[in-house]
């Protein structure tokens, strides 16, 4: 059961506003209008979206229409109100406690009051802000309404939101979890911790909430606020755990793991922890979640709407607050050079390079150690140093960051120093990289020498020689010719004669996926939701051909760290865990069967941070190693709202760069697909700033990379194009066409550039698997077919068609695999039963 969803509702009504019209020229049918011009016509505002000429406003008006109505000119204008929560076709859980809430406001005046109605009927009357009020869920399909009321007595009636409420088998067990602190806090010795948790029960009430300290009782709270200060009295980890128990006797558990420390200055010492509905002055700072903020706008701040302004998780706590920072987080510092596993020569100078990052503070102090020796150290984030090794053997070189919190972080580089006069090591691929047979990719080498000039380096598979260079930068080209695990190696030589081996550097060659023209592409959830548990990949439907693995988590505690995990049981479901060793076998056994497997970063509520050059080593080298470690084929960049992806942003510059870096570590020709909301996208059309065609540097600068774009079509409206007045509906075929249309033919942006095509095969349509897997633009399975038959037959289409047939076009994604086999494979059995059609040539 979903409780409350508090996505924003994009409908309004289609009331009529007064607008003040002084000034606007009366529109004229030959005249050029473009996007933000304002015209007037029958007593009524009219504001063009985007380039325009000959198209009446009377008539091309609506909501996907190129004219928006500003309002009737002159007299009192009308509210503006919507259902904020909850949003439309939620399932709620019957008796739930509903808040229902709108938004709603005058822009010549206030509002008098907004009243709420369920099934027509009235519930009850807000006259000042928030606009919400509380409903008793009941069995049932139901229709809810608000009405907005101003100073001057005009109503706005909001666009329905129809909900349905059903009833749980069986007793529910309540739910908790700990709001503070969070998992993995650093605390101070001796500090009061104030414990917070949130306790519910959907289909009775909650009897009491226990504190525990590991297996020692503090305290049993039986009403809410559930909140208790401790006092952190032992240094080391300590486990805190809550048990919140039912009306019905049923329990569950929530634990988080703290660090108790005996130093600890600056970040969140003596802030207090954040409480819903507890008054917030401005500039005021609170700790919560591990993190620091500052309250903007004390109302907000101060509010009981948790789900609303919660600092961090609130729906709109960017409007109350701002991030400053993690409480108590570890510095991060990383080498630069020499590069893990070098050989470097003994008595020889060696540059070592180490850069650190403090989240939420500085770097106070940088340490290097070789065999916890003491080389250097700074009072700075960054150093570079030249050391000169004297004996010879493996050394272990580690790089020590303390930042003015007295926090310490640390990272280590293995090394071999060498007597040789000559040293040599490959640079790339790394070491249980998965090289593709057939594929070319770039071998990369390192050598010196101690006296003298480095005048070849030669490369080697399996002892046998491919090939010589010459001159830096060392490398070679090599095509694996044979399946199987292969060892890659150099050997140096200087102008005197002199020779030195590399070590050796273990590869494994596979088959190449069987690529099948047109593909059928799906998410796997690595998570629990309402389509149920994640399914073992042995066990998901043969029809798949891409599937992305959804998905890796962003490290908080190291900006840029990318980590992923199988599905780990937890307490808030009875799903079994992903076992590791049969992920992996599941993901050889799949791709043996010609499936590409790729790890997606980012979805809805993801986050990548990219914003440092440390982020970006960071980023590179998390990645690369999952991708070894779990044998994906490649990456799947689905960046959202919450990656702040903008013009301008670091993220857009830093992410081909970093992309680029990866593939090269794995041996390259890493399978790149990206997943873009289509503002991101052919929104650039109508505006090139902030999110609108965010994605389109992206593209070009990986678009000798990119296997696979497939744009969501859904969520976000229809689509507007080129080809006809407005936009084309979610779920349309010419909305299908259109997209497709505008990435393999092209368009001019919004700045009057042009997006350049991509070739067919990179381009995929992008839509929801059933009715529950996106809020809106799902697709009729005859409209996905005709689609197709318009864009790689030219037959079946709509108003849109394409210049020509494009008979390698890639394919249809859909969110989601688990989605799919909740609905009972509604999408993946005829859609797969139409590609496999067509790759069969019919």
């Amino acid at each position: 059961m979903i409780s409350a969803l508090t996505l924003v509702t994009l409908g309004l009504s289609s009331s009529v506003y007064a607008f003040d019209c002084t000034g606007l020229s009366t529109w004229e049918q030959n005249a050029v209008y473009t996007s933000g011009s304002k015209v007037t016509l029958q007593n009524t505002a009219y504001e063009a979206k985007w380039w325009t000429q000959n198209q009446t406003p009377a008539t091309n008006s609506n909501t996907y229409d190129v004219w928006k109505v500003l309002g009737t000119c002159g007299g009192n204008q009308f509210p503006v109100v919507a259902i904020d929560s909850p949003t439309d076709n939620s399932v709620l859980a019957e008796n739930d406690s509903v808040i229902i809430k709108a938004s709603a406001t005058d822009n010549d005046g206030s509002i008098a009051h907004v009243a709420f109605y369920v099934d027509g009927n009235l519930l009850g009357e807000v006259s000042k802000t928030p606009y919400e009020i509380s409903w008793s869920a009941v069995l049932g399909q139901h229709r809810l309404l608000a009405k907005a009321t101003d100073n001057d007595g005009a109503t706005t009636e909001s666009s329905s939101v129809n909900i349905s409420v059903q009833s749980a088998s069986g007793n529910v067990p309540p739910t908790v979890s700990i709001k503070n602190p969070v998992s993995g806090s650093q605390v101070n010795l001796g500090s009061t911790v104030s414990i917070q948790a949130e306790a519910s029960d959907s289909d009775g009430s909650v009897k009491s909430v226990t504190f525990w300290l590991g297996d020692t009782l503090l305290a049993t709270l039986n009403k809410s606020p559930y909140l208790i200060d401790w006092q952190a009295n032992t240094v080391g980890s300590q486990t805190l755990k809550v048990i919140a128990t039912d009306d019905k006797d049923a329990t569950t558990m929530s634990s988080v793991s703290v660090k108790v420390v005996e130093q600890q200055s600056g970040g969140c010492a003596g802030l207090a922890s954040y409480v819903a509905g507890q008054a917030y002055s401005a500039g005021q700072f609170v700790a919560h979640n591990n993190f620091k903020y500052r309250c903007d706008v004390a109302g907000w701040c101060s509010s009981n709407a948790a789900w609303a302004y919660e600092p961090g998780t609130g729906q709109y706590w960017k409007d109350a607050w701002t991030e400053s920072g993690l409480c108590a987080a570890v510095p991060t510092v990383q080498f630069q050079t020499p590069a893990p596993d070098s050989t470097i020569l003994k008595n020889a100078v060696t540059k070592i390079q180490v850069t650190a990052n403090d989240a939420d503070g500085q770097v106070s102090q940088l340490a290097v150690f070789a065999n916890d020796t003491l080389l250097t150290q700074v009072s700075q984030s960054s150093l570079l140093f030249d050391w000169t090794p004297t004996r010879v053997g493996n050394v272990t070189l580690k790089a020590q960051a303390t930042d003015n919190e007295g926090n310490v972080g640390e990272s280590t580089q293995q090394v071999v120093v060498t007597d040789q006069s000559v040293v040599t090591s490959l640079t790339a691929p790394s070491a249980g990289s998965r090289l593709v047979l057939g594929k070319t990719v770039q071998l990369q080498a390192d050598a010196s020498a101690f006296a003298g000039q480095i005048s070849q380096v030669q490369f080697f598979a399996n002892g046998l020689l491919l090939g010589t260079d010459t001159t830096l930068p060392y490398q070679w080209a090599y095509t694996p010719a044979a399946i199987g695990n292969v060892t890659l190696s150099t050997k140096a030589k200087d102008d005197a004669g002199n020779e030195a081996s590399s070590q050796g550097v273990s590869v494994e060659v596979v088959n190449a996926p069987i690529g099948k023209t047109h593909k059928l592409i799906g998410y796997w959830h690595n998570f629990v939701n309402p389509a149920g548990c994640p399914i073992p990949l042995s066990d998901i439907s043969p029809a798949w051909d891409v599937i992305d693995i959804a998905f890796a988590e962003n490290d908080r505690n190291s900006s840029g760290t990318v980590h992923f995990t199988p599905f780990v049981q937890d307490i808030h479901s009875t799903c079994p865990a992903i076992d590791p060793v049969k992920f992996k076998n599941d993901v050889k056994a799949l791709q043996a069967q010609g499936k590409v497997i790729v790890l997606s970063l980012g979805g809805a509520e993801g986050t990548i941070t990219l914003n440092t050059d440390a982020d970006e080593a960071n980023f590179v080298s998390s990645l690369t190693a999952i991708i070894n470690e779990w044998g994906f084929d490649g990456l799947d960049i689905d960046l959202e709202s919450g990656s702040n992806l903008v013009h301008g942003s670091q993220i857009q510059a830093r992410l081909p760069r970093a992309l680029k870096k990866i593939e090269q570590n794995i041996g390259g020709d890493m399978f790149l697909t990206m997943a873009p909301e289509h503002p991101y996208v052919h929104g650039g059309m109508i505006a090139y700033s902030g999110i609108w065609g965010a994605y389109i540097p992206l593209i070009d600068e990986l678009r000798d990379m990119l296997d696979l774009l497939h744009v969501q079509l859904y969520n976000n409206g229809g689509l507007p194009n080129p080809y006809e007045a407005g936009s084309a509906p979610e779920g349309s075929v010419n909305m299908m066409v259109a997209h497709a249309k505008m990435l393999v033919e092209g368009f001019t942006l919004a700045n009057g550039q042009q997006f350049a095509p991509l070739r067919d095969d990179q381009v995929a349509i992008g839509l929801p698997s059933g009715p529950k897997s996106a809020n809106s633009g799902q697709a009729p399975t005859a409209n996905i077919i005709a689609a197709l038959d318009c864009l790689t037959k030219g037959m079946q289409c709509g108003s849109i068609k394409p210049s020509k047939s494009y008979s390698q076009f890639g394919g249809v994604m859909t969110w989601s695999i688990n989605w799919d086999k909740f609905d009972g494979y509604n999408f993946s059995k005829p859609i797969g039963d139409k590609l496999t059609q067509m790759n069969q040539g019919q």
